[in-house]
């Protein structure tokens, strides 16, 4: 990365060196300003514009095709037209010009693409290692199959009891609509710290969804998990924000659904959808 943020200086400070010299031969000599090498100037500006957005390759031979033009008009002036009076800045000057502005913006527009596509893989790869929720803390979901392929092994050898909870928020999207995406981040806050209060510092707790936790309890029935649900839809059912000196009392609707793992399985993907269906039987 270090050595790529060296070269993409290296080819910013040649660009501009490569236009800087432009001007200064048209400031230092008034006699090259003239209709041709004004044209001229605006195609190595174009140039450099299409090379630093296309590949190397297509710059190059854009390039190519302008030296190729601009040198048979030269060829043209002097064997057909009878003009022999060519000068270096005036004319050569310009099959230099093209080639080495095609080069420096294409390696520059080339780098920069690579260092974009680097910082969207570093990205993806942040956020597959971040397994924390930001508002609420939670886990996130890579980190709940993760672990509850982990307790399903655990439960499956040892013989112990699991049960699984999804808790999904109904009419999420009205809701930040009514209250507005900050306030609805306040009553996220909220709902954790009353979910942080019914479960043990030992069941695991994970943000699916916008709208959707999910908690792993090792070593509880179906039984104990019910006995949890009612005391979830008790803490939840009512949300009081408190804004300055207002106490605002929220009544929300929830689904909890509850899952035992019966020990037939491993697959985290059928536990989930099994989840999700007991979600949906819950009124």
């Amino acid at each position: 990365m270090n050595k790529t943020n060296r070269k993409v200086k290296t080819y910013f400070l040649l660009s501009i060196m490569l236009f800087f010299i432009l001007v200064s031969l048209f400031f230092f000599n008034p006699d090259l300003v003239n209709p041709k090498n004004y044209l001229l100037i605006s195609i190595t500006f174009f140039l450099a514009i299409f090379a630093f957005s296309t590949e190397l390759v297509m710059a190059l031979f854009t390039s190519l095709f302008l030296v190729f033009a601009f040198g048979s008009l030269i060829l043209y002036q002097a064997v057909f037209a009878g003009n022999y009076e060519l000068a270096f800045t005036r004319d050569y000057f310009w099959l230099l010009v093209f080639p080495v502005t095609a080069y420096v913006f294409g390696r520059l527009g080339d780098l920069i693409k690579g260092l974009s596509t680097t910082i969207v893989d570093l990205n993806q790869k942040v956020k597959t290692l971040v397994r924390v929720d930001d508002l609420t803390g939670f886990s996130n979901k890579q980190k709940f199959y993760e672990d509850l392929y982990i307790e399903m092994r655990r439960a499956k050898r040892h013989n112990f009891d699991l049960v699984a909870l999804m808790v999904r928020i109904m009419y999420f999207n009205e809701l930040v609509s009514i209250y507005g995406t900050d306030k609805t981040d306040d009553v996220m806050r909220l709902m954790v710290e009353n979910i942080q209060q019914v479960l043990r510092s030992e069941d695991k707790k994970y943000r699916l969804e916008t709208d959707t936790f999910a908690f792993i309890l090792p070593n509880t029935n179906k039984e104990g998990a019910e006995i949890v649900k009612e005391r979830l839809n008790h803490k939840l059912d009512h949300i009081t924000l408190t804004t300055g000196q207002q106490r605002e009392k929220l009544n929300f609707n929830f689904k909890i659904g509850i899952l035992q793992y019966d020990k037939t399985t491993d697959d985290v993907f059928e536990f989930r959808q099994r989840l999700e269906q007991e979600l949906e039987y819950d009124v």
